[in-house]
């Protein structure tokens, strides 16, 4: 058991607390604190002491302040200290029910995500199920670290199979005291048949193309125009020899006379009709004129096409390469070697015949109708190019004669056998390379490794059949368990479909939430605000019952729980009086169950009804208080519950005793002063009969025990003022906040319970 919190320094609203006074803590203790007092910060230091995670309590170092968190509590006649920023003991068997347990394995807000299935799957299964599942965990991470290792050692063995070999081929291969002597023998074998390989995938000799020198070149060069009048030739030769345009003047003025018109000329805008000069050229410049022009300028586009250095390139590499086609055949068969005369000539016989050409053509080109006869420069250069000619019909006649010769040697030759040979020959060559002493202790390393992760493995498979088999049997227990504790809050809702699974290769739970016989699946955070789910279908209230039905019966299936030091902080959010007189039964079970209870809470009048439900022996029971010491420190003291409550009622009887006599008071707070005031009246009355009842409690009791009760015959007024206040309780009304109130009803009421309690 916590025995004392001795001091507590640096943590939260806990500045320099050290304990002080009768506060020695018992089996039963109950703590009032208001909000913001310490209570969270509490639970987070005790969470710290369950675990060892010093985390909890950094988090929580007081701000602005230099000091470290300091933290002496005494446990059962040893000391646990936090100092430098960790413990010096855990204490595993600490309990805790507050907004982190919520949080952490219930829901966040309205939903429920991965990591509370998780947390949740731990919950159930206790810690025989988590010990199982963390060496699931464990094995995990072992069998990630193996195969890392794994990837390297394959990687080195990797590095020592031959190209076309796998790792898996590379191990079984067995040792082999003859391998050499097989290696040479095998490739000799292969030697033997790799140049039919050689011979079948060679390439023929390729026959040599030379150009054909256009046959009308001659014909055109000499060609002129029938029917031109002389006196228009006459007029075009005098102004070109007037102009000075004897190189290209023909031509330019052909071209010009496309862009005449006879309103005026295009150049200097003068008239042109009836001009004798313009009719003398268009006279000469004819249709036949320019189809004469068209044909040559085709026989030069041609002479510059088939002559040019690209075909000039070709016919030089065909040469090149059936030069290297010749020196390899050569080696397998009797060839005639074909010979070209010029071969290293092409370019200096073609070059110079495109020159001479295509000078002759621009004469041509210049003066169409002038005829021409070929120049001695292209007679001489056409002569050399006749003779090439003649020698390539030779050298193509020894390329098809060669040709047929290899066709023949390659249709003898079988290569079939080559890769089967090679393949055969790789593997002696890795035979022989797994037996060295550097590639053995590789793959003996590999392999190792290899068995190592499967025996992992192995027991992660057993491992994880042994936690499913537990999980299976536990999971349905736990699921009845809750489903009872939610029959027992009467929670308009259950739970089904526990069960549990692997998602992201972790143990899991998940359940569906089962209301009017319907069930509604958890969903998540991204599900559809449309599509029923966990946070659409439960109130705070159920929420808060769910998470507290779940921690409650994680002790009821924990085979230590008569060890547990339970804390509760408070368990009874969003919850009507009913639920909260069930939370109050629940507490006193687990007080009866564990070894120790701890209940920290705001409201006075809760923890009134659970000292009321413990049997009163001084030695079980405490209450304490967080007390508020200047603006930022706590102290932890006594709390004498009893006057407390009963100043409360004195307080608010007060209050109510004002707002009748002056009107003055928020309307809203007197209304829900009368049903506390009623309620502590009664039970004043008759302690043992009403303990920690509520009104409507009370006025069944007392209907049902009839006319020899001293309160029946405020029976009615009972019901009046329990009709009345219902309106604006928000327990049984979901509109409580937002009911309006009459000044003059709430003064008759006011009236009616003062007249009730005394209090005028």
């Amino acid at each position: 058991m916590i025995r004392k919190i001795i001091s507590i320094k640096n943590v939260g609203r806990f500045l320099s607390y050290s304990a002080s006074g009768d506060v020695e803590l018992k089996r039963y203790n109950l703590v009032f604190a208001e909000n913001g007092r310490g209570k969270t910060t509490l639970c987070s230091i005790l969470r710290s002491l369950q675990s060892g995670d010093a985390a909890h309590v950094l988090g929580r170092t007081t701000l602005g302040t230099r000091g470290a968190p300091e933290i002496t509590i005494l446990v059962d006649g040893r000391t646990a200290a936090f100092n430098a920023g960790a413990w010096n003991t855990i204490i595993p068997n600490i309990a805790i029910f507050d907004s982190t347990f919520v949080s952490e394995n219930v829901c966040s807000g309205d939903s429920v995500d991965l990591g509370h299935r998780r947390n949740l799957y731990r919950v159930i299964v206790g810690r025989r199920g988590v010990n199982l599942a963390r060496q699931i965990d464990e094995l995990d991470a072992e069998s990630r670290e193996k195969s890392t290792e794994i990837r390297y050692k394959r990687a080195v063995v990797q590095a020592l199979v031959p190209q076309g070999l796998t790792v898996d081929d590379f191990l079984p291969l067995r040792e082999d005291i003859a391998i050499d002597a097989k290696i040479a023998a095998k490739q000799n074998e292969l030697e033997a048949v790799k140049q039919a390989g050689e011979i079948k995938s060679r390439a023929s000799l390729l026959a040599l193309a030379l150009p054909e020198f256009p046959v009308a070149f001659a014909g055109l060069l000499g060609k002129t125009i029938e029917g031109i009048a002389e006196d228009s030739e006459q007029s075009m030769r005098r102004q070109v020899e007037v102009h000075g345009m004897h190189a290209r003047g023909e031509s330019w003025l052909a071209e010009g006379l496309g862009f005449t018109r006879d309103i005026a000329c295009p150049f200097c805008g003068q008239a042109l009709a009836g001009v004798a000069l313009i009719a003398a050229y268009r006279t000469y410049f004819s249709e036949a004129y320019n189809a004469l022009r068209t044909e040559i300028t085709g026989l030069r586009n041609t002479i510059d096409t088939y002559l040019a250095d690209r075909e000039i390139a070709r016919m030089e590499r065909i040469i090149d390469q059936n030069i290297s086609a010749v020196e390899f055949w050569s080696r397998f068969c009797e060839i005639t070697v074909p010979t070209f005369v010029g071969a290293d000539k092409v370019g200096d016989i073609l070059r110079p015949l495109r020159q001479a050409a295509l000078a002759l053509v621009d004469r041509k080109a210049a003066t169409p109708l002038e005829p021409l006869v070929p120049d001695s420069s292209f007679i001489a250069a056409h002569a050399a190019l006749v003779v090439m000619q003649n020698d390539a019909v030779r050298y193509n006649q020894a390329v098809r004669t060669a040709n047929a010769t290899v066709a023949a040697k390659k249709a003898a030759t079988n290569a079939a056998d080559v890769r089967s040979l090679e393949s055969a020959l790789v593997r002696l060559y890795a035979a022989k390379k797994r037996h060295e002493p550097g590639a053995r202790t590789a793959c003996q390393d590999y392999e190792v490794a290899l068995a190592e992760k499967r025996a992992i493995d192995d027991q992660k498979v057993g491992v994880k059949e042994k936690l499913d088999n537990d999980t299976r049997e536990v999971i349905g227990l736990y699921e009845q368990t809750i489903n009872k504790l939610l029959d027992d809050f009467q929670a308009g809702f259950r739970l089904t479909g526990t069960t549990h699974g692997y998602p992201g290769g972790v143990a899991g739970a998940t359940y569906q939430i089962l209301i009017n016989e319907t069930a509604v699946d958890l969903g998540g955070p991204d599900t559809p605000v449309d599509t029923p789910s966990f946070k659409n279908t439960l109130s705070s209230g159920d929420k808060s019952t769910l998470a507290l039905a779940i921690f409650l019966a994680q002790l009821d299936h924990d085979p230590e729980a008569a060890n547990k030091i339970v804390v509760f902080d408070d368990p009874f959010n969003s919850q009507d009086n009913f639920r909260k007189d069930c939370t109050v039964q629940r507490i006193k079970k687990c007080g009866d169950l564990c070894q120790q209870v701890i209940v920290l809470s705001h409201d006075q009048g809760f923890l009134k009804r659970v000292w009321n439900r413990i049997a009163p022996q001084a030695a079980d029971r405490k209450c304490l208080q967080f007390s508020r010491i200047g603006v930022r420190d706590t102290r932890i003291s006594t709390w004498d519950i009893e006057q407390a409550t009963q100043a409360r009622f004195l307080a608010d009887r007060e209050a109510l005793a004002e707002y009748y006599k002056t009107g003055e008071g928020i309307r809203r707070e007197i209304v829900n002063k009368v049903r506390p005031v009623l309620e502590t009246y009664c039970r004043n009355l008759y302690p043992s009969e009403f303990a920690d009842d509520a009104l409507g409690t009370i006025i069944g009791k007392i209907r049902a025990y009839g006319a020899p009760h001293q309160l029946f015959p405020l029976l009615d007024d009972f019901d009046v003022l329990n009709e009345y206040t219902r309106r604006y309780h928000h327990g049984e009304n979901p509109s409580a906040a937002t009911e309006p109130i009459s000044d003059s009803e709430l003064q008759g009421f006011v009236k009616k319970t003062l007249a009730i309690t005394g209090g005028c």
